[in-house]
């Protein structure tokens, strides 16, 4: 494999911190931004918080409440739950140089902390993300455990340049050993890769298939002058930020209890193991609600699409 990386100097994308030299904690931010939402989504958000909050310090200093507003739209807000938990955490200091003690620090696993590591300190540590997983299964024409493709990386590494060595086997696994049509003919290690010469190279690795629940629910827009009934979210998913009155399931009926209420119309709402069937209902504000400006909180996607379905549909009685 020794050509992989003289295609990576030659071929490799031109990404900010790829052509200026950037910070460990911006780097961490790339990494965690880039795991779960596509580059060219990602990279204005990176951009964004880096510079609101250029040091650990500076966003422990902050609130969660102002992150997640600029965050808001990146989705998976988890991600940037924990990051204001990994500021606070660290308590002033830099973040640590190893793989077993980045490891310790909150929403940082393993691949997220070998990429810091390798990357930014030069430690001798492999990453596997979904783009690895591809590339070293279609290398050895297996589809391989979790632990199996983490020994197989190992052994691969490139221990004078880690931190090149990993960002080149994503890089091909992302622009060339693609889940679908790979382009086996230019890809720096099709001489040595057993897929390459099999009739159909996308059958490795095992594909990892994730079922959506069909779940039914409510969301109830009440307005009025000062805006419209928002309140704090819970839980895992969006737990942090702000949105309107919403229940799903047998819940539903509950939300809508002594309000004069009327039906809009109906929605769809994505997430990774569920799809939401929005029912919107609509209801004028009373003297006990609190209403706030949408604007002025960190507000989930899902809300907004309500809030833009609740305008159109302002629209269209006008």
């Amino acid at each position: 494999m020794a050509g992989l990386l003289d295609w990576y100097d030659q071929n490799a994308r031109p990404l900010p911190w790829r052509i200026e030299k950037v910070t460990p904690w911006e780097s961490l931010l790339a990494e965690i931004i880039l795991q779960q939402t596509q580059m060219e989504t990602g990279l204005p958000y990176w951009e964004r918080i880096r510079k609101a909050y250029p040091t650990p310090a500076s966003l422990a200093a902050d609130t969660e409440e102002n992150l997640l507003r600029l965050w808001q739209g990146c989705g998976y807000y988890a991600r940037a739950r924990n990051l204001y938990k990994l500021a606070t955490t660290l308590d002033g200091d830099d973040l640590p140089e190893t793989f077993d003690a980045l490891l310790k620090l909150p929403g940082i696993g393993p691949y997220t902390a070998a990429a810091i590591a390798s990357m930014s300190f030069g430690e001798p540590v492999a990453c596997v993300d979904g783009n690895v997983r591809r590339v070293i299964s279609r290398l050895r024409a297996e589809h391989l455990s979790d632990s199996d493709l983490q020994n197989e990386a190992n052994d691969l590494l490139n221990h004078e340049r880690p931190g090149d060595w990993n960002q080149a086997m994503m890089e091909v696994g992302s622009l060339v050993c693609t889940p679908r049509n790979p382009s086996c003919d230019i890809c720096p290690l099709e001489s040595i890769c057993l897929a390459s010469n099999s009739s159909d190279p996308e059958q490795w690795p095992l594909r990892r298939s994730t079922k959506q629940t069909n779940i039914d629910a409510v969301a109830l827009v009440v307005s009025g002058d000062g805006g419209f009934l928002l309140e704090p979210r819970k839980g895992r998913t969006l737990g942090g930020l702000w949105g309107l009155p919403y229940a799903e399931g047998d819940a539903t009926s509950d939300l809508l209890k002594g309000r004069n209420v009327e039906e809009i119309g109906r929605i769809r709402h994505d997430f990774t193991h569920k799809r939401l069937n929005i029912t919107i209902y609509i209801s004028e504000a009373t003297d006990t609600d609190e209403l706030h400006n949408p604007d002025s909180v960190p507000l989930a996607t899902l809300d907004r699409k309500v809030l833009n379905f609740f305008k159109g549909y302002l629209g269209e009685q006008s």
